[in-house]
């Protein structure tokens, strides 16, 4: 079997994320990955647990001539997030990544690369696999669906892990040790569908938002870019023409800050030119807005056949367009404590609709508590003045940074020796499962999370780094000789 990899240092690792990357590993789509992860360890004799969600508990005896000393977990989920570009055809359900090398970049051609974090996985497995790596106890551990809310950790039994210490390989900063994340929660905002019939002297106007860079949504909130659902909202309520809706969609994934969104509407001949004109004119407000941070907004208008079918009642558009514009989205405090660091946001990720009603889905992240708590009632009362229902889900606490911790004193020792420097230390906006599994163990337990440089992670820009893939294996194989 050929490998576009072959050649980059360190090798196993790079063979390792060729392979994964050629099985299909969306979150929720984990068994075929599993399954060969599952084997990949029992040809090896190893000792591999495989639960009914496809997590996968893999366990190695100590290479550094102490069976009786400390246990180590290291840990990385090895779903990831399907986003192609739009004029991509690849199918996430049987097609491998497309893996490009450009110099010290790896990339995917039109979609995620699944560096996040499938590189993590790939480490995980090349140590594995080694014979001469020194190394504590390990027992590993690869979930499955944590783009989805950490649904997998969440659903593990951890009771009979004995680890001490928790090396999460989830991180994108070769950098930073991280020693804590921010919490989260999932809320689903559903407006009841209402109808009447359409005006068939109208014409259909289709408006589609494109361009925009997207992100990950607890990375890149802080960019401050365009979030193409917000912008749809923007759009509509800058009508002043009667027109119908009949059509609103927006945004992929509940982590991921919205690039596409598109909606249509009806209006008359005689109006048409006018709410084109008003339409672009906000365009253009929005686009100059954010042009600094995310150039490429494009709004695209189409006219249509004309409608003849049925389109929401007046009272529905209207619950509509409030809800685009008063949902919050984005950065919504910063830390007083950790500088430049985001304390609590919201992701207006995405807007679906069903048979019967319409979907307005948000994801909130907090490092503190009592504002996530905060955010929530605020979207429930939301919910209630439009008399729509709220439901909440995939919720998760914060992993809060530990003072005394040893762990992050021994991680910064081998790292400032490693590289003659000090690592940068932080709490993270992003989710991560280290707080979980600090919770799931019969013990006490402390963690830090590690990785290599990716970027532009769940969006089809996504690439990382090779030289910072080497980089970081070196400093964990150390790290581990060091435990």
């Amino acid at each position: 079997m050929d490998y576009i990899t072959e050649g980059l240092t360190p090798s196993r690792v790079f063979k390792n994320f060729e392979d994964i990357s050629r099985i299909p590993r969306a979150s929720g789509n984990e068994k075929q990955v599993s399954d060969y992860i599952k084997k990949f360890a029992e040809d090896l004799d190893l000792k591999v647990f495989q639960d009914s969600n496809y997590n996968l508990i893999i366990k190695k005896a100590a290479t550094n001539g102490r069976p009786d000393g400390c246990t180590v977990m290291l840990q990385a989920h090895i779903d990831m997030v399907t986003e192609s570009t739009e004029n991509s055809d690849h199918d996430f359900e049987k097609d491998p990544i497309d893996l490009i090398i450009d110099g010290d970049i790896i990339t995917a051609r039109d979609t995620t690369l699944g560096a996040d974090n499938g590189i993590g996985v790939a480490y995980i497995m090349s140590i594995l696999e080694s014979k001469d790596i020194i190394h504590p106890n390990l027992e590993c551990v690869l979930t499955t669906s944590e783009e989805f809310g950490l649904i997998g950790v969440n659903n593990m039994d951890l009771s009979s892990l004995k680890s001490e210490y928790v090396v999460n390989l989830d991180s994108e900063e070769d950098y930073c040790i991280l020693t804590g994340c921010a919490g989260a929660v999932d809320s689903t905002i559903s407006l009841k569908k209402e109808y009447k019939p359409a005006n068939t002297k109208n014409v259909a106007l289709e408006i589609n938002i494109h361009g925009l860079l997207g992100g990950h949504s607890g990375m890149d909130i802080d960019k401050q870019r365009g979030n193409a659902n917000v912008i749809m909202g923007r759009l509509l309520n800058s009508i002043t023409h009667d027109f119908d809706l009949f059509y609103v969609n927006g945004g992929s994934k509940r982590n991921v800050i919205p690039r596409s969104a598109e909606a249509v509407i009806s209006v008359s001949d005689k109006d048409l030119e006018k709410v084109v004109r008003e339409i672009q004119k906000t365009a253009a407000k929005a686009h100059k807005e954010i042009y600094s941070v995310d150039p490429n907004l494009k709004v695209s208008l189409r006219r249509s056949a004309p409608a003849d079918f049925k389109v929401f009642s007046n009272d529905c558009k209207k619950k509509i367009i409030r809800l685009l514009n008063l949902i919050p989205d984005g950065v919504i405090s910063m830390s007083n404590s950790l500088e430049g660091t985001v304390q609590t946001s919201t992701n207006f990720a995405v807007v679906r609709e069903s048979n019967t009603r319409i979907d307005f889905i948000n994801m909130t992240r907090s490092s503190m508590k009592s504002e996530k708590e905060l955010l929530k009632s605020k979207l429930a009362m939301l919910a209630e003045i439009f008399n729509a229902s709220i439901e909440f889900g995939a919720e998760y606490e914060a992993w809060e940074y530990n003072p005394n911790s040893k762990l992050e004193k021994i991680a910064i020792d081998a790292y400032e020796k490693k590289f003659s420097k000090k690592p940068e230390v932080a709490v993270m906006h992003c989710g991560l499962e280290s707080g979980i599994l600090l919770n799931k163990l019969n013990h006490k337990a402390e963690a830090i999370s590690i990785g290599p440089n990716i970027f532009d992670v769940h969006s089809p820009d996504e690439y990382a780094e090779i030289s910072s893939i080497g980089m970081i294996w070196d400093y964990l194989i150390d790290l581990l000789k060091t435990i």
